[in-house]
């Protein structure tokens, strides 16, 4: 079984990417959904908290969560929940939150699993705006727990638009996936093979999964990924995803994906331009670390698809002159995917409005790009 007993002693490059997702997106979040909820008050909840500091001091998810808060609480008022089942981490948390000064009114620690405090959570947060961030060490969480998370502040009666906001990011893992499909496949009956299945069924939310992972077509963990949140959607109903792949090097396979649920467009946009700031310092991450290990010898690679803003650019351009072909308007948060296509996790805000601007020098679009650009409608020209 697989150990986390050193997995906090210092962030690896996967850390880097979620860190700065959280330092990029939380914000963004508290910031929107905060300013219509009364006393402008927001909650969040980190239930795979840990002991909030990694051995060698680099912050860990609540600490950067709590820093947040401190940072925006002329602004948002921002309360955080935090649980673990070790013990020992829930009273290293505690330490380092008194340490750090953090005023006691505005967080909580508690001891224990998710399905442990999660009614008492919502309850708690009643219908103030609710971020969830599920981080388990190894195997995802189970089904029945991401959808009640999701739908369990829902009012029968009330309208989308006034439903208490509930966001979730969640983390699952493909390391989970990739080693229990390999024991269903594999012809060794072993005690624990039955159990390690049953635990991916109920993760999963059923046996669906397992001809994908016996298949083994192209992309297969990914299309287990997709089959996944897609069965929370439409479990839950009226949320949206959008995913992030995490790895620990340029090459190496992703070890887990992020997943944010969210039931507003915004979400997605928000959560799109944050994956691309965590995927510069990942990549800033992972260079610096090979050029350390070289004795400063600066790494130079080739200027593929992933490194180059400019072909992003053209990208998002070609992907708009498309859509544009058989309709006389695109809505950028309606059609995000669309726009942003295989650039999804690399541009950003700043990459569109570039792509927008190519386009009005070329005389297709009306002049869109200027201002925010989440709401805009291009418009082609007549």
């Amino acid at each position: 079984m697989a150990s986390n007993s050193t997995f906090f002693e210092s962030p690896q490059a996967a850390a880097v990417y979620k860190h700065r997702l959280l330092r990029s997106y939380v914000p963004a979040w508290a910031g929107k959904v905060g300013s219509r909820a009364p006393g402008k008050k927001v909650f969040i909840y980190d239930a795979y908290s840990g002991p909030g500091r990694y051995d060698d001091q680099a912050p860990g998810s609540p600490e950067l969560v709590v820093d947040t808060a401190i940072a925006m609480a002329r602004l948002r008022t921002v309360h955080s929940i935090f649980s673990d089942k070790e013990p020992a981490y829930v009273a290293r948390l505690t330490d380092l939150l008194v340490e750090k000064g953090v005023p006691a009114e505005t967080y909580e620690v508690r001891q224990g699993t998710v399905e442990t405090h999660l009614d008492d959570v919502i309850a708690r947060v009643g219908d103030a705006p609710l971020f969830v961030f599920l981080d388990p060490f190894g195997l995802t969480v189970p089904f029945d727990v991401v959808v009640r998370t999701l739908v369990a502040r829902r009012k029968s009666g009330w309208s989308a638009t006034l439903q208490p906001k509930t966001e979730l990011l969640m983390n699952f893992s493909y390391d989970a996936v990739r080693r229990i499909a390999g024991v269903l496949r594999s012809d060794s009956d072993h005690v624990a093979r039955d159990a390690q299945i049953a635990a991916l069924d109920r993760a999963l939310g059923g046996e669906w999964w397992h001809e994908i992972a016996l298949a083994e077509g192209e992309d297969w963990v990914h299309n287990i990924l997709v089959g996944f949140a897609s069965r929370v959607v439409k479990a839950a109903g009226g949320f949206g995803f959008i995913t992030a792949d995490v790895a620990d090097s340029l090459t190496a396979q992703p070890i887990y994906e992020l997943v944010l649920f969210t039931a507003h467009p915004d979400g997605l946009w928000e959560m799109a331009n944050a994956m691309s700031f965590a995927r510069q310092d990942w990549r800033e991450y992972l260079v610096k670390q090979e050029e350390d290990k070289n004795q400063g010898q600066l790494v130079m690679r080739a200027l593929d698809f992933d490194d180059d803003p400019d072909a992003w650019t053209k990208e998002i351009a070609s992907n708009i002159r498309n859509l544009l072909t058989d309709r006389q308007t695109v809505s950028i948060r309606g059609s995000l995917g669309d726009v942003l296509g295989k650039t999804l996790g690399l541009a950003r805000e700043t990459h569109l409005r570039a792509a927008l601007r190519l386009l009005e020098g070329e005389g297709l679009v009306e002049p869109c790009s200027k201002g925010k650009l989440d709401a805009k409608v291009i418009t082609r020209r007549r």
